[in-house]
């Protein structure tokens, strides 16, 4: 899990400077588990910055927020991979790991190789790992420690 501390905040106005070139992880929101927003990862002046945007179900709505309709917006590619990574000719920006519950994780395709074997490693530390019923919510539960040790291991990139 994310430490607060590793969390930044974005304003509407920052978000909307944002270019989805730049990201690397992003996850779409499911039933369970993460109904409230999405976390996304942007690499920029070799540094991951690691942004949560909440309140899309549960939040009180000021001019400020930034609804998932903005994140439809700004991210057009994630959008693309979230209504087709299913299809077997999706060639979008994005690698799609479902998680379970509607829970996705998408990965720019430029490094998934690199880190699937992080996000593996970690699953397969999970004792229901080869149950395949629960293969995907474990990746839910353990992409933000494969995603800090990727960049612990990772050369000149810090978060």
């Amino acid at each position: 899990m994310f430490d607060k501390e590793l969390m930044n905040n974005i304003s509407r106005k920052d978000f909307a400077q944002l270019k989805e070139e730049d990201v690397k992880f992003i996850t779409t929101p499911g039933r369970m588990g993460d109904v409230d927003g999405i976390t996304f990862i942007i690499f920029k002046n070799g540094k991951y910055i690691i942004y949560r945007i909440n309140g899309w179900m549960y939040g009180d709505r000021t001019e400020e927020s930034i609804t998932l309709d903005d994140a439809f917006k700004q991210f057009p590619e994630w959008i693309n991979t979230w209504n087709n990574w299913a299809k077997e000719d999706y060639s979008g920006k994005y690698e799609y790991i479902y998680m379970g519950f509607g829970n996705g994780l998408c990965i720019d395709k430029k490094i998934y190789k690199r880190f699937n074997p992080y996000l593996l490693a970690e699953a397969e530390k999970n004792p229901d790992y080869q149950i395949e019923s629960k293969r995907n919510s474990i990746y839910y539960s353990c992409w933000k420690e494969a995603f800090l040790t990727f960049v612990k291991n990772e050369n000149n990139e810090t978060i």
